[in-house]
């Protein structure tokens, strides 16, 4: 099919080139099945598609011209006020930063992947926040950008995350999913004893000859914890209560792991407690969410446990930022009339030209008196006063799937998956909605 214009041709989507769209079938195979580039030349792969066949250096030679493309057009797309969002994660011998961008649109905020890339550590071999800083600054040149377009920081409330935020001298949000893993820590320590305790039932019943006893009298199967996920300490607890009735009190085997029935009553209170914090959890990872929808269910959760204040409340030690989050909280809830002099300087990055908030005011104008009435709260926002406060994600549970998705690329057999392989794979595969057939039949 040959190149048309939508004039020409009366359609409303150009015409593509038959190569073009074979070789984006192919492309878009091998990045959404994360596939070696070495399935197109396989004889099996070949023998059952009616595709055209392709070498690897040749996908490899469009899989980069189309990413370069994606690069223009996320640059052109992010505006000269943005954030960041990162995080690291170690596989092997490298260490990787995830970084993705944070900025409103007209159609919402947007969170492209910027990068996945192993840092270059210095010469005494430290990841430190300068060297952070150095990695950020070496892949924001691809999108038009530099580290002086970037306003904020979200991520880990660790000390580099907070030291690269002084660096930059912006403000850093602390991701509200580890503040609250911190909180849960607290309350799980009491009980360690009890919980280690099930651990090794768990284990017990994981055991051929326990599995297969298991087997014969439910489905469901043991469940263990794991020291960095706190969630795995509530699905093991509501699995082991799931299988109590089916583990035989005169098995031998199990009777000296088997929790006391104080040790019962104290690990059911628990799970009743952790049902909460599980339901906010899974609340903080939804992609909708912003500051101000997280404050609220931190602070609801707050009301039920006040012993997580040392972690959870506004101002608590940990926040790196507490006057900048209160002053975004403030203006999405729609009371910017309420900010302070502090609050007013942190947002001052934030604030709209003159040009924007006039048009703004304008379409605010042109509203009928019932229908402002009805926007009332809208209006009283005052979103046309700063922009990009909409877009800061309240957690970094991006990078988190981000980096499984990493994992399940390099599984056993694809170790020796090279950085930039990986990087360009990823890329695509989460920044899917910035090229299509048209972007492949531009760059081949």
């Amino acid at each position: 099919m040959e190149d048309a214009s939508i004039a020409a041709t009366g359609s409303l989507l150009p015409w593509v080139r038959q190569k073009a769209s074979n070789r984006y079938a192919w492309l878009e195979w091998v990045i959404s099945a994360n596939l070696p580039l070495s399935f197109v030349e396989m004889e099996s792969t070949r023998r059952y598609t009616k595709l055209p066949p392709v070498c690897r250096n040749t996908l490899r030679a469009n899989m980069e011209g189309v990413t370069k493309a994606v690069e223009i057009k996320i640059g052109n797309e992010m505006p000269d006020k943005f954030g960041l969002l990162l995080d690291g994660w170690t596989h092997g011998t490298e260490h990787y930063l995830g970084v993705f961008a944070c900025y409103e649109t007209p159609s919402g905020p947007q969170y492209p992947l910027l990068s996945l890339a192993p840092i270059v550590v210095d010469a005494a071999g430290r990841f430190d926040a300068e060297t952070h800083m150095a990695a950020l600054a070496a892949f924001l040149p691809y999108f038009g950008k530099d580290l002086s377009n970037c306003i904020f920081l979200v991520g880990d409330n660790c000390a580099v995350n907070k030291r690269l935020a002084r660096l930059m001298g912006i403000p850093l949000v602390g991701c509200a999913s580890h503040r609250l893993r911190l909180a849960v820590w607290t309350l799980l320590e009491p009980h360690e004893a009890d919980l280690e305790q099930v651990q090794s039932l768990m284990k017990r019943l994981r055991t051929l000859t326990q599995a297969a006893k298991l087997r014969l009298k439910t489905s469901l199967k043991p469940k263990l914890r794991q020291e960095t996920r706190w969630g795995s300490t509530y699905a093991m607890l509501a699995r082991y209560f799931a299988l109590r009735e089916f583990i035989s009190a005169d098995d031998e085997d199990l009777a000296d792991l088997m929790p006391s029935p104080a040790a019962n009553r104290r690990l059911k209170a628990l799970l009743v407690e952790l049902a909460d914090v599980e339901s906010v959890s899974m609340k903080l990872q939804s992609e909708d969410l912003n500051l101000l929808d997280a404050r609220d269910l931190l602070d609801g959760l707050l009301e039920v446990k006040p012993s997580f204040r040392h972690y959870l409340a506004p101002d608590a030690d940990i926040v790196a930022a507490p006057e900048f989050e209160s002053a975004v909280i403030k203006v999405l809830g729609g009371r910017a009339k309420l900010l302070s002099r502090a609050e007013k300087a942190a947002l001052k990055p934030f604030e709209r030209k003159t040009a924007e908030a006039a048009d703004v005011t304008e379409k605010t104008a042109k509203v009928g008196f019932a229908d402002r009435i009805l926007k009332r709260r809208k209006v009283q926002e005052d979103k046309s006063a700063y922009s990009q406060l909409n877009a800061i994600p309240p957690t970094s549970n991006a990078a988190e799937w981000l980096f499984s998705m990493a994992r399940m690329v390099l599984r056993y057999e694809r170790n020796r998956l090279s950085p930039l392989m990986l990087e360009m794979l990823l890329f695509l595969k989460l920044n899917s909605k910035y090229w299509d057939v048209t972007t492949v039949d531009a760059v081949i």
